[in-house]
């Protein structure tokens, strides 16, 4: 891309983020924690020279929300008299219902159909035990692996011939609670991160990986006066494919408060300059170009959840990214069906269906040859019809946009699915290191990073639970700042 295509990207983001920066600022509280300001990034062997103007490579990429498999923020749930171990306790039972190893399982039965050359992955949690420590929520120590929904994907995939290594992991919230289970007392640790692998098997080399936890933040209530911060972030990578290289971003915005997920897409849009051009960003945006703000009833009025005014002329997040990336899905997907949200048991029936479209990929300097769902039909998980996740997978072909066919075009949409039996055999868990640094396991670079939907972290659950506390005393953004 030429550098006229460049300035133009820069000029459009810049004009994007300062209009959300009067939209979103009074939401800011200072002082309370620091990250780095910019991504912090890593270098990796094995990739190719930047392109010198050929044209972009051909490019299967899949993003998926895996779906905690539980409503993550009913630890903070209004008008519920349970103790705070109760509430965990549950919340950890229905993690354990959701049967995250068979729902990988699953998974990677559909992903292996078509196996994408990179898949972007959201919600990619870590759930671990210990004894009760006393700890402060966000000084988490608890290490006995429950889940470890990203090692047991890759087991899964491997099994069925197509590898896959991570290159960049963002642990976004780490938290851990005590909870009441069985009678027992222990601790709980519930870990989000943000994803990306590419086949270990193919030809995309790695250049450099990046992770990064947003400056805004949720502080949520949970009671007692005390609060926990629900941090955000990316994972990113520079990918050598063919010739080229091609910036990838996998992201997961703030679901509960408009105002936080604007400045999270504000500071996203001004790192993707650090990134090249091809450039795609994957993931769960909380956001798109129709979706309707939430409501709860609270007290018998229907309330709004700090969602923007329809006819306001601020831009959202999807508004922000899209200002100069392309939805390169387009109309295609909306009209195969959205991606957001089952019920939290997973199970059918679902009178709603799908009817937001917030998970995306978004490109520049690429369109999308074809796009299908991933997930949005129930498979047979243990002789039991099951979605993977509360969320669809979007899966697209990506090649090199040209003059006459914009990346903003709508390309053809398919939903392919059938049930298939994930089976009942429990996937190997393995531990994994967490706080600045990440390692795949396998000595593959994943970058460092500085450190929530229904079920899982994050839309109408965040909304609830917010109303219900008071979120104009008790809940708003961090805003951290960089103290180098």
């Amino acid at each position: 891309m030429d550098d006229i295509d460049r300035s133009r990207r820069r000029v459009l983001r810049a004009g994007a983020q300062a209009t959300a920066l009067l939209a979103g600022s009074t939401l800011g509280r200072d002082g309370l924690g620091t990250v780095a300001a910019t991504p912090t990034a890593t270098s990796a062997s094995g990739g190719g020279d930047a392109g010198d103007g050929a044209d972009a490579p051909d490019l299967s990429l899949a993003t998926q929300n895996l779906g905690l498999g539980a409503d993550f923020l009913s630890i903070a749930r209004p008008g519920d008299d349970a103790s705070i171990p109760e509430r965990v306790g549950d919340l950890y039972a229905g993690v354990r219902a959701s049967e995250p190893r068979a729902r990988m399982r699953a998974l990677a039965d559909l992903l292996a159909r078509e196996p994408p050359d990179v898949l972007a992955l959201q919600e990619v949690a870590l759930v671990r035990r210990g004894p009760r420590s006393g700890n402060d929520p966000e000084d988490p120590d608890a290490g006995t692996v429950v889940f470890d929904f990203l090692a047991t994907l890759r087991e899964a995939l491997s099994e069925r011939g197509v590898p896959y290594r991570p290159v960049a992991i963002n642990t976004n919230a780490d938290l851990e609670f005590p909870a009441r289970l069985d009678g027992g007392a222990i601790d709980v640790r519930l870990t989000d991160r943000d994803a990306l692998l590419v086949r270990a098997d193919g030809d995309v080399a790695v250049e450099s990986t990046a992770a990064h936890t947003y400056g805004e933040s949720l502080t949520l209530p949970i009671g007692g006066g005390r609060t926990v911060e629900i941090d955000r972030g990316y994972a990113g990578a520079t990918l050598g494919v063919g010739d080229e290289s091609v910036g990838v971003v996998s992201t997961h915005l703030e679901s509960g408060l408009e105002g936080i997920r604007t400045a999270q897409a504000e500071e996203l849009a001004a790192d993707l300059d650090a990134f090249p051009s091809p450039l795609v960003v994957a993931g769960d945006l909380n956001d798109g170009p129709e979706r309707d703000a939430p409501t709860a009833t609270d007290g018998g009025t229907e309330t709004t959840t700090g969602e923007a005014d329809a006819e306001s002329d601020d831009p959202d997040a999807y508004g922000i990214l899209t200002a100069s990336l392309s939805d390169v899905v387009g109309d295609g997907l909306s009209g195969a069906g959205g991606t957001c949200c089952r019920p939290a048991s997973l199970r059918p029936p679902d009178e709603d269906g799908l009817p937001q479209r917030i998970d995306h990929v978004l490109a520049d300097g690429l369109a999308a040859e074809s796009v299908r769902r991933v997930g949005a039909d129930p498979v047979r998980i243990d002789g039991e019809r099951r979605w993977v996740s509360d969320h669809a997978g979007v899966a697209v072909e990506l090649t090199a946009a040209t003059d006459d066919r914009a990346t903003s075009e709508s390309a053809s949409a398919t939903t392919t699915e059938s049930p298939t039996d994930a089976g009942s055999a429990a996937a190997g868990e393995q531990g994994a290191r967490t706080g600045n640094a990440t390692d795949s396991g396998d000595g593959s670079p994943t970058g460092t990073a500085t450190s929530a939907s229904t079920p899982g972290f994050g839309v109408a659950s965040a909304a609830v639970a917010l109303l219900g506390a008071g979120v104009g005393a008790l809940a708003g953004a961090r805003r951290r700042r960089d103290d180098s």
